[in-house]
């Protein structure tokens, strides 16, 4: 089943995964660096060392290691993201996807606005969102405004306010699909 507490936490893994990935990624700049570095170093520092009377040891096999660790997790969060991403997509384009909405709105200033049940958020869907349809938040598809706490449709009757949702929803479904392939 395809719901937005699901959603919530798909988003919130993408966020972290790519927040490791990018510590990841400057780690292993470090490590390239180094590893660069050493070779014009060595003759140097192995000579001090033997004229001082202490052995030398240039840590490349380590940083070898470490290089070869480091570009391992970062190809398995690349896939975890990737995964994770396309998981969003399908779900939040499911058929099934179950919006938790109040049932009754309130209209407030000729408006239609729907909260979303026990006052919950969706910070991480909407972000995600906003991302992948290259558009800021809140997110506004024709007279339909998508927020992470509320949605306020552009008309007082319920009915019609009903039937631009779904529209905009479905709009919004359709183009992440499009993004898939």
């Amino acid at each position: 089943m395809s719901d937005f507490e699901n959603l919530e936490t798909i988003a919130f893994q993408i966020k972290e995964n790519r927040s490791k990935l990018h510590k990841i990624e400057d780690l292993l700049s470090s490590v390239n660096i180094q590893l660069h570095e050493i070779p014009l170093k060595r003759t140097t520092e192995s000579t001090f060392a033997k004229m001082i009377g202490v052995g030398y040891d240039d840590k490349m096999s380590d940083l070898e290691k470490t290089k070869k660790q480091l570009e391992q997790s970062k190809m398995d969060l690349k896939t975890s993201i990737m995964k994770d991403i396309d998981t969003f997509i399908s779900e939040f384009s499911s058929p099934n996807l179950i919006i938790p909405l109040e049932n009754n709105p309130k209209i407030i200033d000729g408006k239609t606005v729907y909260k979303y049940r026990e006052g919950s958020q969706f910070k991480n869907v909407f972000e995600m969102l906003c991302e992948m349809l290259g558009l800021s938040s809140p997110l506004v598809i024709k007279d339909v405004m998508l927020s992470p706490t509320e949605i306020v449709i552009a008309v007082k009757d319920e009915f019609e306010a009903k039937q631009k949702f779904i529209n905009s929803l479905h709009e919004i479904q359709n183009t992440l699909l499009i993004k898939k392939k």
